[in-house]
C-alpha cells in the first residue's frame, strides 16, 4: 500500500516536470524571431541548474537523516552539480551577458573539475561483490554508441570537419563529449552491477539524462561551427531535458520508488510476439552504424568507431552463446531432475493407499492418481474429463454437492464420507478431504485426497450394533432389578398387613422404604440414557416426597426446604447416599413432630470443589446427641453409621432449632465395568 502511494506521488511529480519542460521548450521556440530569443534561451540553463542544485541539497540533507550509507555519494554529486551550476552561471554572465570570450576559461575549468566528482560519487554506489550483468551492459553501450555515431558522422561531422575550427576550441568541444561519454559509461557500469545501494529506476533516469547531455553536446558543437538560434535552442532543450531527468532520478530516490525495468520490458514483450524487437535493437543499430561506411566518406575515426562497435557485438554474442550454453546445461539438468521426481512421484502415487485428484469449478476431474486403479479398478485416464459425481452413490450425491458448495463459498477445507462405485459395479466407502484452489481470478476447483474406510465403516457398524445390544441388556437388567425390588417391597407391604404389633408393623414399613429407595435408583437408571449415573436432584425430590406421603397420616403440615444442586452421581455413591437420606428423613418424620405438630424438613446438597456436602434436618423437638447416635442399637442408626463408613464420609451434628446433620464425602470411584 505504501509502495503504491509513493509511486503515485512520484508519477505526479514526473508529469508536472515533463509538462513544465514542454511548456518552456515550446514557449522558447515561439520566441525564435524576437530580440529576447538569445537571452531567454541562454538564461534557462542557469535557472534550471540552480533549481536542480537546490533539490540536490535537500536530497543530501534527507540522506543524512534517513540513509547515511549513501551520504558520500550525494555529497560528491551535489559538489559536482554546484560546480556545474557555477559554470553555467558564469558562462551566461561572461559570454552571453558581458561578451567576454576566452579559451581556456574559468568556466571550462569548473566544467572539467565537476566530472571527476560526479563519476566518483556514482561509482561508490556499487557494493561488493563487484559483478556486472555483462550482456545487458554491452547492449546498453552498443545502443548508446551506435545512436551517437548515427547522429555524429552523417549529420555533424561533415559540417565540423571542413570548417577547421581552431585547435583549442576543438579540444574543449571534444573533451566535453569525451567526459560525458565516460560519465555515461560509469553510470551504466553501476546500473548493470548486480548489487547497488540505490534503486535501478534512479540510475536508469540518470543514464537517460547523461545520454541527453551527450546529444546536447553534439548539437552544441554543430552550433559552434554553424551559429543558428534554432541549433542553440535545440542544444539547450537537450540540456534542460538532462536536468529534468536527473531531477526525476532524485525524486524517485527520495520517494523510494522501486521498479524492475527488465520485468516491465519482459511484460511488454509478452503481450505480443511482435513486441520482442527490443532484444534485436542493438544489432539493428549496429547495421545502421555499419551502413555509415557506405553512405558517407569514411575517415579513420569512423572506421575505428565502427570497428570498436563490431568488437563489442562479437563480445556480446560470445557472452550470449556462453550464457545460452550454460542455460542449456541447466535446462538439461533440470529436465533430468524433473524426470526423476516425476518417476518417484508416479511410483509413490501408484503404490499409495489414498486417491489424489483435482477437479475444476464444475466438478470435472482434471487429474487422478494411479492409485485409483488399485482402489477402484479404473485407469486414471478413464476418469479424467468426467464429473466426479458419476462415481458417487445416488444417495450420497446431494450431501457431497452441498459440502463442496459450502466449502467453495467459504474457501475452506472439506471432509465428507461417501460411497464410490468401483469398476466391478460395487460401492466402497471413501473419506474425502479437499482444499479449494483459489487464484487471482477466484475459485478454480478442488484438490482431493480420498481414503478407503469400508472396513472402518463395517467395524463402526458392528461396534454400534454391539453397544445397542449392551445398552438394551443393561436397561433390561435395571428394569428387572427395579421390578424385583418392587416385588420385595410389595411382599413386605402385604406381610405388614398381617402384623398386629405396631412396633413390628413399623419395622416392615421401614424395610419397605429402604427397598423402595434402592428400587428408585434402578428405575432412574432404566429411564436415563446413562447407565452409570443418575440425576441426584430428581432422585432426592422423588424420594423425599414419597416418604412424606408414607407418613402423612400421622403428621400435621410439613414444609420442605430443599436446596439441591443439579449434579450427576454414580450408582456406587447414589445407593448408600440415598439410604442415608431415607433413614434420616424417616427418623425426622417419625420423631421430630409429635402429636401432629407442624414443622419443616430441611435437605441441602451441594458440591464444594471435589467434595459433596449433604445436610439433612428438621425444626422439630430437638437434636440427638452424636454419642447417643454412635451408641444406638437401632437398625436405622446402625445402618447410617455403616453407610457413612462405606462412603468414607464425616458426620457432624450442627446446632440448630431442631436436628441438623452435615455429611461430607467424595464420590466413590471404581474401575469402569463397561
Amino acid at each position: 500500500m505504501h509502495s503504491a502511494k509513493t509511486f503515485t506521488k512520484f508519477r505526479s511529480w514526473a508529469l508536472l516536470l515533463m509538462v513544465t519542460f514542454l511548456v518552456f521548450t515550446l514557449f522558447t521556440f515561439s520566441l525564435r524571431n524576437t530580440v529576447l530569443t538569445p537571452l531567454y534561451i541562454t538564461i534557462v540553463i542557469p535557472i534550471a541548474s540552480f533549481l536542480l542544485l537546490a533539490l540536490m541539497v535537500y536530497a543530501t540533507w534527507w540522506t543524512y537523516k534517513n540513509n547515511e550509507k549513501v551520504l558520500k555519494t550525494w555529497m560528491l554529486v551535489t559538489a559536482g552539480l554546484f560546480l556545474y551550476f557555477m559554470a553555467n552561471f558564469l558562462y551566461f554572465l561572461l559570454r552571453d551577458y558581458l561578451g567576454l570570450i576566452s579559451l581556456p576559461s574559468l568556466v571550462d575549468t569548473l566544467y572539467i573539475v565537476a566530472y571527476p566528482l560526479l563519476m566518483l560519487g556514482i561509482l561508490i554506489l556499487m557494493e561488493k561483490p563487484y559483478r556486472l550483468k555483462l550482456k545487458s551492459f554491452l547492449d546498453s553501450i552498443i545502443v548508446s554508441v551506435s545512436v551517437m555515431f548515427i547522429i555524429w558522422f552523417p549529420l555533424i561531422w561533415p559540417v565540423i570537419e571542413p570548417s577547421q575550427p581552431d585547435t583549442v576550441t576543438m579540444i574543449f568541444s571534444l573533451s566535453y563529449l569525451f567526459l560525458d561519454l565516460l560519465l555515461l559509461l560509469v553510470t551504466q557500469v553501476v546500473l548493470f552491477s548486480e548489487k547497488k545501494k540505490i534503486s535501478t529506476i534512479s540510475l536508469f533516469l540518470v543514464s537517460l539524462g547523461i545520454f541527453s547531455q551527450v546529444v546536447g553536446d553534439m548539437v552544441f558543437a554543430y552550433q559552434v561551427v554553424v551559429p543558428n538560434l534554432l541549433y542553440l535552442w535545440l542544444a539547450n532543450t537537450f540540456y534542460t531535458l538532462t536536468i529534468i531527468l536527473i531531477a526525476l532520478a532524485v525524486l524517485s530516490y527520495i520517494n523510494k520508488v522501486e521498479m524492475d525495468i527488465k520485468n516491465k520490458l519482459s511484460f511488454y514483450s509478452a503481450l505480443s510476439p511482435y513486441n520482442d524487437w527490443i532484444s534485436y535493437l542493438p544489432l539493428v543499430l549496429v547495421l545502421f552504424t555499419y551502413s555509415l561506411l557506405i553512405v558517407t566518406t569514411p575517415d579513420a575515426a569512423l572506421i575505428w568507431g565502427v570497428g570498436i562497435i563490431v568488437v563489442l557485438v562479437i563480445l556480446r554474442q560470445v557472452i550470449f552463446l556462453n550464457d545460452l550454453k550454460r542455460a542449456q546445461i541447466t535446462l538439461k539438468r533440470n529436465k533430468e531432475v524433473i524426470s526423476k521426481r516425476k518417476e518417484q512421484l508416479d511410483f509413490i502415487t501408484s503404490n499409495m493407499l489414498d486417491i489424489i485428484s483435482e477437479s475444476d469449478a464444475n466438478g470435472v476431474l482434471k487429474y487422478v492418481s494411479p492409485s485409483t486403479q488399485q482402489l477402484l479398478g479404473y485407469h486414471p485416464q478413464e476418469l479424467v474429463g468426467h464429473s466426479l459425481y458419476e462415481l458417487i452413490h445416488p444417495d450420497d450425491r446431494e450431501k457431497v454437492r452441498q459440502t463442496i458448495k459450502k466449502s467453495s463459498n467459504a474457501t475452506e477445507g472439506l471432509r465428507v464420507e461417501s460411497r464410490l462405485k468401483t469398476a466391478e459395479g460395487k460401492y466402497i466407502w471413501i473419506e474425502t478431504t479437499g482444499k479449494p484452489v483459489v487464484d487471482e481470478n477466484g475459485f478454480r476447483g478442488f484438490i482431493y485426497s480420498g481414503r478407503d474406510i469400508t472396513e472402518q465403516k463395517k467395524s463402526a457398524e458392528y461396534i454400534k450394533k454391539s453397544l445397542e445390544e449392551k445398552e438394551a441388556l443393561l436397561r433390561e437388567i435395571h428394569h428387572r432389578v427395579n421390578n424385583n425390588l418392587q416385588v420385595i417391597s410389595s411382599l413386605l407391604s402385604l406381610q405388614s398387613d398381617n402384623v398386629r404389633d405396631p412396633r413390628d408393623h413399623e419395622l416392615f414399613v421401614e424395610s419397605q422404604n429402604r427397598v423402595r429407595s434402592m428400587a428408585m435408583i434402578h428405575e432412574k437408571l432404566y429411564q436415563s440414557d446413562k447407565f452409570n449415573s443418575i440425576n441426584f436432584r430428581d432422585y432426592l425430590k422423588t424420594l423425599i416426597n414419597r416418604l412424606i406421603y408414607e407418613y402423612s397420616q400421622d403428621l400435621g403440615h410439613i414444609d420442605l426446604e430443599l436446596d439441591i444442586e443439579n449434579v450427576e452421581l454414580n450408582i456406587e455413591t447414589s445407593v448408600p447416599c440415598g439410604l442415608i437420606i431415607n433413614e434420616l428423613v424417616s427418623n425426622s418424620l417419625k420423631h421430630a413432630f409429635p402429636q401432629g405438630r407442624n414443622g419443616k424438613i430441611i435437605v441441602k446438597f451441594h458440591k464444594m470443589k471435589d467434595k459433596y456436602v449433604l445436610m439433612v434436618g428438621d425444626n422439630g423437638i430437638g437434636p440427638l446427641e452424636k454419642s447417643v447416635l454412635e451408641s444406638s442399637k437401632k437398625l436405622g442408626f446402625n445402618l447410617v453409621k455403616s453407610l457413612i463408613k462405606q462412603l468414607d464420609a464425616s458426620l457432624e451434628i450442627l446446632e440448630s432449632e431442631g436436628t441438623l446433620y452435615r455429611i461430607t464425602f467424595a464420590e466413590l470411584t471404581y474401575q469402569k465395568r463397561f
